[in-house]
């Protein structure tokens, strides 16, 4: 419902950024800065980027047993994504996004989402546009086993599935075969739980790690080719 009321409120304000764009140049001047691939109907895109993130999670371990723990986990690692796109207009677009983020201490995830991107033209200027994105989707996530220790115990490998939303700022430069763009973005993680065991006092015993409150702040560089 959160992500509802925003996506709500973030149309609002890129309609009327829109609209004030409208307003400080005259519609013939403004048409006449359309990159040539817009003219051109070249509406399709194919992308890729880099990523780096710092990832965050206040993680709740449940030991059968024993009163629940809290570990504050925090990663930095780097990223690749692949997108493809269709350009409902100059300004609005449609973004289908797969991101993975390499292993650290044992950890991965890795992202697929849905998004919308508004991209008006920055007043007087030629080639520069905002990027202003939402999306939400899939995220998954991983530990090795032996990477997470409970009282010099190794819990085995965990998999994580849950839902992810997030939100992009930044800037397009137009070039004579595509764009490249570059900005920050951050995104909530919510893997939700896993069950696993580790051995305390010679005896299994049962596990349970809550990776719900798990978010991501990060940079993003990458090209689009359209076409």
């Amino acid at each position: 419902m959160r992500f509802l009321v925003f996506l709500f409120l973030a149309v609002k304000v890129l309609n009327g950024y829109e609209s004030y764009q409208e307003t400080i140049a005259p519609q013939a001047s403004y048409q006449s800065f359309n990159h040539p691939l817009y003219e051109e109907r070249k509406n399709r895109l194919l992308g890729v980027y880099g990523t780096f993130n710092r990832v965050e999670s206040d993680a709740r371990l449940n030991i059968s047993g024993f009163d629940s723990q809290k570990h504050d986990l925090d990663e930095k690692p780097f990223g690749f994504g692949i997108k493809v796109g269709y350009l409902l207009s100059s300004n609005h677009r449609i973004l289908l996004d797969f991101e993975h983020h390499l292993k650290k201490n044992g950890f991965s995830y890795r992202t697929m989402t849905l998004g919308y991107a508004f991209t008006p033209r920055i007043p007087n200027t030629q080639n520069w546009r905002l990027l202003l994105g939402v999306d939400m989707g899939l995220a998954f996530g991983n530990f090795d086993s032996g990477s997470f220790v409970v009282n010099e115990s190794a819990m085995g490998k965990l998999d994580y599935t849950g839902l992810t939303y997030g939100v992009r700022a930044g800037v397009i430069y137009e070039m004579q075969f595509g764009e490249l763009e570059f900005g920050i973005q951050s995104r909530r993680l919510d893997f939700g739980d896993e069950n696993s065991s580790v051995l305390i006092n010679d005896a299994q015993t049962s596990t349970n790690l809550d990776l719900s409150d798990t978010s991501s702040t990060g940079i993003f560089f990458g090209y689009s080719y359209l076409f």
